[in-house]
């Protein structure tokens, strides 16, 4: 619950070509305008020649999931907003940005908290300096002063980052899944180790939880945060109850029950004690018993595990 995008299952392209694309590609442009960087860089970022970059800009191709990724991660700007504000998958972080900053001194400051969210995920908030961070963003350590009062400052800003890679992946990967079973079941793989994720973006969650554990933690908004991920489960569960596809009962105690599973198990397998795929099983068999509604053609736990197993195995 990983700063890279790396391909999930194929070159998912994102709506439909015409006035879509274009609205997106005219936005694109925007925010590559508003970061100040040159075409050629963006294009490099998210892995594609400038010749395709000019294409989607224009409207002419579509952008895939992991460009739009790329693009909102370069330039600073969320998916939800490159697409126009209109999806309702995921909800919307606290503070979130929009429009990438214009003010110069934007860029360096998210590049320095970039820096210091890989090398926290990586090695620990307490082995992380000062330095170490200055070296990786490539700037002075007195730089680094001038936008964070101290390493607390920067671990906030690296746990921000991670809850807007959170929800960049979500909007760019499950806007176009109307079903909500199959919603539910990659929103749940994108957030999990079995996913996108990175044990990076983990260890950050985890050693969020455990400061906030300690006495003067200041991480006042990491609630808020984290309800804004409850919520998007909830939102996600409501749907397939109107559906139909989800079993009834209060989706509020659904959503709490099911992430605490999530967490329970993603911690779990980043500390070792369990692997990927007995987490996949156990997430399968709680879907099976306590979301989905049984099909009326399954007679055993058996034969309704074996199908979610199926279905979760598609969307790998």
């Amino acid at each position: 619950m990983s700063g890279a995008q790396t391909s999930d299952t194929g070159d998912h392209s994102h709506r439909e070509d015409g006035p879509s694309s274009e609205a997106t590609g005219l936005r694109v442009r925007e925010a590559i305008r508003r970061s100040g960087l040159k075409q050629r860089k963006v294009a490099e970022a998210i892995g594609i020649d400038e010749t395709k970059l000019s294409k989607a800009l224009s409207g002419r191709r579509r952008f895939t999931a992991d460009e739009l990724l790329g693009v909102a991660t370069v330039t600073g700007v969320t998916v939800r907003w490159l697409l126009g504000d209109e999806s309702q998958v995921s909800a919307a972080p606290p503070n979130s940005a929009n429009v990438a900053d214009t003010d110069e001194d934007a860029t360096p400051k998210r590049s320095i908290a970039e820096a210091a969210w890989t090398l926290f995920g990586r090695h620990g908030f307490d082995s992380v300096r000062i330095a170490d961070i200055a070296a990786a963003s490539g700037v002075s350590a007195p730089s680094i002063h001038y936008y964070f009062a101290n390493k607390s400052e920067l671990f906030d800003a690296a746990l921000d980052y991670s809850v807007k890679l959170a929800f960049d992946r979500q909007i760019a990967w499950l806007d176009d899944i109307a079903n909500p079973a199959e919603r539910l079941e990659r929103l749940l793989k994108l957030q999990s180790p079995l996913g996108r994720t990175e044990r990076g973006e983990w260890s950050i969650w985890l050693q969020t939880w455990t400061r906030m554990a300690l006495e003067g933690s200041t991480l006042s908004n990491y609630p808020r945060s984290y309800e804004r991920w409850s919520r998007t489960v909830q939102t996600t569960i409501e749907d397939g109850q109107r559906t139909g596809c989800f079993q009834a009962g209060d989706p509020r105690a659904m959503a709490d029950e099911l992430t605490s599973l999530l967490d329970g198990l993603g911690i779990k397998v980043l500390t070792g004690v369990m692997d990927a795929e007995t987490l996949s099983l156990r997430l399968r068999s709680y879907l099976d018993r306590a979301i989905m509604q049984p099909s009326p053609t399954a007679t055993t736990t058996e034969n309704t595990t074996e199908t979610s197993t199926d279905r979760l195995k598609e969307s790998s």
